[in-house]
């Protein structure tokens, strides 16, 4: 069926919206393909015509038309007002679900980095949702259609969470086929066992931090530069 969708746009210009970049007034548009790539052209009455590039590899763009799945989330938190892209958030006009989630476990920390963009371990207050809070966030990403796959885990510092590989056995037992973790590493790098724990819990993927090759960018963003570890061969 998308493909039959994908070929019919190749054929005839497809019809959307989008906006104008002076006034920023809702103008119709149209998306069309040349020499390769996907182009966007739109007119304001007041500032005049626009094209820009949509996609610059039109066979990478028909290569992704193809697994285009309009859904519904079946999650509304806000109203249809003055339409999109001005009502932001989860309106009733939202067509697609989320494909990874973010969920923070806590706003503690097991470092004291000079910055941060989460605000861990200073903002004064302790976030850290309930076991019974964290499951009933799951199941609503797991009711979206089509249902969320994945889920991150983030803070603060996730690992500190004392029941973190409970966390973990959750997400997977209400049906997350994909659990991540950001973390510093610091907990992992300390015991193996919680490794083998997180991992037979159904833990996928470890998301580390990485600031450069040098111990600059660490004394900067960490206030440290941590320990080295000198790899010898045989």
């Amino acid at each position: 069926m998308y493909k039959d969708i994908d070929k019919q746009m190749n054929e005839m210009k497809k019809k959307t919206k989008s906006l104008c970049p002076q006034c920023l007034k809702v103008i119709d548009a149209e998306i069309y393909e040349s020499d390769g790539k996907i182009l966007i052209k739109k007119k304001c009455e007041e500032h005049g015509e626009f094209e820009d590039t949509y996609w610059s590899d039109a066979e990478l763009y028909h290569k992704f038309a193809n697994w285009q799945y309009e859904g519904n989330a079946g999650i509304t938190l806000t109203k249809t007002e003055k339409g999109c892209p001005f009502d932001c958030g989860l309106c009733p006009e939202h067509k697609s679900s989320t494909m990874l989630a973010i969920i923070d476990l806590t706003n503690r920390c097991n470092q004291h980095c000079p910055t941060c963009f989460a605000n861990a371990a200073v903002a004064g207050y302790l976030y850290e949702p309930t076991m019974e809070q964290l499951e009933e966030m799951m199941k609503l990403l797991r009711s979206e259609v089509p249902p969320c796959p994945a889920v991150q885990f983030a803070g603060g510092e996730p690992t500190v969470r004392e029941n973190f590989v409970d966390i973990v056995k959750m997400a997977r037992k209400i049906g997350f086929s994909h659990v991540q973790v950001a973390t510093n590493g610091i907990a992992l790098a300390k015991s193996e066992q919680f490794c083998r724990d997180l991992v037979e819990a159904g833990l996928h993927t470890v998301y580390l931090q990485f600031d450069g090759m040098t111990d600059e960018p660490y004394k900067v963003l960490r206030g440290h530069t941590g320990v080295k570890h000198e790899i010898k061969g045989d």
